[in-house]
């Protein structure tokens, strides 16, 4: 996920063309290993949306990855998934989380999504690892994966790397939950 130095991951409008130009070669070697690493993409509906015609459209090893990659979109509403292979998961987000987790497919499951998906994950305690890129701009307002936690969310930072453009990516795991 790409968050901005105070913390957004999209505008409030939910516009994210703010972090492209951050973007250079060494990232997209960042990204791709990760997709690389992934057996499954896992995101809710509206990124499914989003992404599936920009990928479809795409050529490059990204855009294989993330058309050949299985996915497993998350939705109550979505009744056909057509960018695939897909398969939709509606029912109770642990459950399905644990379910897929649980089936033993070479890879990790990457999850790619907005704001409003993560905080989901995270308030249920389903994240291993957040894969965070920090790009060098302050938005000043925006949507944050982790607006609303209910405690405090501590992580250790695993494994990081600077990139040329002063974006700075960082691979976290969470400590327990606290409230102080």
């Amino acid at each position: 996920m790409v968050m901005s130095l105070d913390g957004f991951v999209t505008s409030l409008d939910g516009t994210h063309e703010w972090m492209f130009e951050w973007f250079g070669d060494d990232s997209g070697e960042w990204n791709r290993r990760a997709l690389d690493e992934a057996g499954v993409h896992a995101m809710g509906r509206r990124s499914y949306e989003i992404m599936g015609p920009y990928w479809a459209a795409s050529e490059g090893p990204i855009a294989t990855a993330m058309n050949e990659k299985p996915k497993a979109v998350f939705s109550r509403t979505l009744k056909k998934a057509e960018w695939g292979p897909a398969e939709i998961f509606g029912g109770d987000l642990a459950a399905d989380i644990a379910a897929l987790k649980g089936r033993g497919e070479e890879g990790t499951v990457l999850v790619h999504g907005g704001p409003d998906f993560a905080k989901s994950l995270t308030r249920l305690g389903l994240v291993d690892e957040y894969q965070l890129t920090t790009v060098p701009i302050a938005i000043g307002a925006g949507r944050s994966p982790f607006a609303g936690l209910e405690a405090h969310l501590k992580l250790d930072v695993v494994k990081e790397e600077r990139f040329r453009s002063g974006a700075l990516a960082q691979i976290l795991v969470p400590r327990l939950r606290t409230v102080d």
